[in-house]
């Protein structure tokens, strides 16, 4: 009778898991939407759902005259400085900076993020 556990089948199936673990890993950057370069993805990149976040974007610069997306990405970046995300969210509803956009009203920094993604796919 032939033995199950050896040595070589320990290590072909632990090297199965391991090609699956990895596939299912990378898979999912493999398979989401890429989006043409901007100079602003790393803050993009903080975005979970940057179509629809270009459309809040949209709502935002309807309401802004001069918007500088240069300008702002630099302040957004200096804001955030390595922080999460959220937590500089909540500093900016604490501090009461905000912005109103199609009747919704947004902490400052996300209302930046959306209108650098709506100019990104502009």
């Amino acid at each position: 009778m032939k033995e199950l556990l050896t040595r070589r089948n320990i290590l072909i199936g632990a090297g199965g898991v391991v090609v699956l673990a990895a596939a299912a890993f990378e898979g999912r950057r493999l398979f989401r939407k890429r989006y043409a370069p901007s100079p602003y993805d790393d803050l993009l990149a903080l975005l979970d759902d940057r179509d629809a976040d270009a459309q809040i974007g949209e709502a935002v610069l309807a309401d802004i005259d001069d918007f500088d997306a240069n300008l702002v990405a630099d302040e957004v970046r200096e804001g955030i400085a390595k922080r999460p995300l959220a937590q500089v969210l909540i500093e900016d509803i604490s501090e009461g900076r905000l912005l109103e956009a199609g009747g919704w009203v947004m902490p400052e920094t996300l209302g930046f993020l959306c209108a650098l993604a709506a100019k990104a796919a502009a």
